[in-house]
């Protein structure tokens, strides 16, 4: 089933997801290697568990979480990945870059294309001031994204979380509307 575009970018389309996306979407959450830096997703998520507490999260209007789908290659058609921005406080101009992938998906971009067609989203039609990503300081591809996006790091929370047997640290990321130049700018870097 086609489902709306919901924001083009150069490589990938971001698309909401429906109802066929679900079985996609709790494998990713429970693949290990998306959870081993994720926090909200430390244990694995039944259907009826993932139903429950982040298909809403999907649909309820606080925030927009998106469906990465190529639109060229090897996954042409097929989501790889989702990306968010999770709450968005209105009276603040605020809101937090999420972002997973699934590990087959890793390494080709999608997430920089993604990531900057959202921001720019965020910036120019949700009318954001901030927008905040929260990373555990291993997650070394997370961090380069965040840095590559123009997310300025902002402060190290010292073993603020539990990751494969021990306290991590987290880091801080913040970009602010007047430092964002628009996913051109971030692409052609």
């Amino acid at each position: 089933m086609s489902r709306p575009t919901f924001i083009d970018c150069d490589r990938v389309a971001l698309k909401p997801p429906d109802e066929e996306d679900v079985q996609f979407l709790r494998e990713g959450v429970n693949h290990p290697a998306v959870r081993r830096y994720i926090s909200s997703f430390d244990t694995p998520y039944t259907e009826s568990r993932f139903r429950e507490e982040l298909w809403p999260a999907e649909h309820d209007g606080d925030g927009v979480s998106l469906l990465v789908v190529p639109t060229e290659g090897e996954f042409e058609g097929d989501p790889v990945g989702s990306v968010q921005l999770l709450p968005v406080v209105d009276r603040d101009g605020y809101a937090n870059f999420g972002v997973w992938f699934h590990p087959g998906a890793w390494g080709r971009g999608y997430a920089l294309d993604a990531g900057a067609h959202l921001l720019d989203y965020g910036f120019s039609e949700l009318r954001l001031h901030r927008v905040s990503a929260t990373v555990m300081a291993p997650n070394d591809a997370s961090v380069a994204l965040c840095e590559r996006l123009g997310f300025v790091h902002e402060g190290t929370a010292r073993e603020a979380q539990f990751a494969d047997g021990e306290f991590v640290d987290v880091e801080r990321f913040g970009l602010l509307e007047d430092e964002w130049d628009g996913p051109g700018a971030v692409l052609e870097r």
